[in-house]
């Protein structure tokens, strides 16, 4: 079975509030694009995993450093699953092209894929709130992935609500040679914020999807921190925002960061550009 796991961008990120237990709460809207890694699956009498960089991917170095074993999601989400359908095992072979420490959600999506793909695999029905309690326990942005789309995510990320997308929008990426830690860029960003959500309310322009009306109150909290630690990621901003997009931002804790264009010869125009002056680019769209 071969099955896709898409990346996704935040359309603005923020901060609300440190928990006592560590975690932040925020607001985002997560918005999947029609590009990211791809899988294919076998049943087996145990776990497998194969990771290998997809020849179009635009950081192959940083894929070297996904491990292939019970550290990764993927195998995480095969043992929940197989547990789940009392199943031996799946060979997975995993082409990445989503890099690690880019924001755009990669892990997450691949174990996505997996519990989605190996109940059918094996020819079991997994009913879906089944789905979302083995993809919650493996992470806050999971859940989102089963279906794709456009959510608000609230809460620390696992309260979804579903948005019109605003599929077809073209979209550029841009990969700086870094890797950010998750971790590190929330305990950077966390200067006491105490703000009330406010992202709830762009909900009124829900049938016109979310970049119908949003965009000018957007903004992504951990930039601004993330972006002081690391000057390549403000380097590939100032880059973007010169060709043109009506949007712009880093995605969720960077490194990577996009812009959102008009029309797609705007967009296909931007990424020759960006590519001629050196960067790591792929051009896309919202999905």
């Amino acid at each position: 079975m071969k099955i896709t796991a898409p990346a996704k961008i935040n359309l603005g990120l923020r901060l609300l509030r440190r928990r006592p237990d560590g975690f932040h709460e925020l607001e985002t809207f997560l918005h999947t694009l029609d590009w990211g890694d791809d899988l294919d699956l076998e049943v087996a009498e145990e776990i497998g995993l194969q990771v290998e960089a997809a020849p179009d991917a635009p950081r192959p170095e940083f894929i070297a450093h996904i491990p292939p074993d019970e550290r990764n999601l993927a195998w995480k989400a095969a043992v929940a699953v197989l547990q789940e359908i009392d199943a031996p095992g799946v060979r997975i072979r995993l082409t990445k092209r989503i890099p690690p420490g880019a924001g755009l959600g990669g892990g997450s999506s691949d174990a996505a894929a997996v519990i989605a793909a190996v109940p059918a695999l094996y020819g079991v029905d997994l009913p879906r709130d089944r789905a979302v309690v083995l993809a919650a326990s493996l992470g806050a942005d999971v859940p989102f992935f089963l279906d794709g789309g456009c959510s608000l995510a609230e809460g620390i990320g696992q309260n979804l609500t579903t948005v019109k997308p605003s599929a077809g929008t073209p979209v550029v990426l841009l990969f700086p040679p870094v890797m950010v830690s998750t971790p590190q860029a929330y305990d950077a960003a966390n200067y006491g914020l105490t703000r009330s959500g406010r992202y709830r309310d762009y909900l009124q322009f829900a049938e016109g999807g979310v970049l119908a009306g949003a965009l000018n109150e957007l903004t992504n909290d951990l930039e601004q921190a993330v972006v002081s630690a690391n000057p390549e990621i403000a380097e590939h901003l100032s880059a973007l925002e010169q060709t043109g997009p009506f949007y712009f931002s880093m995605t969720g804790s960077g490194s990577a960061v996009y812009g959102l264009y008009g029309d797609r010869d705007l967009a296909e125009a931007a990424c020759r550009r960006l590519t001629a002056e050196g960067a790591k680019a792929v051009l896309t769209r919202l999905a």
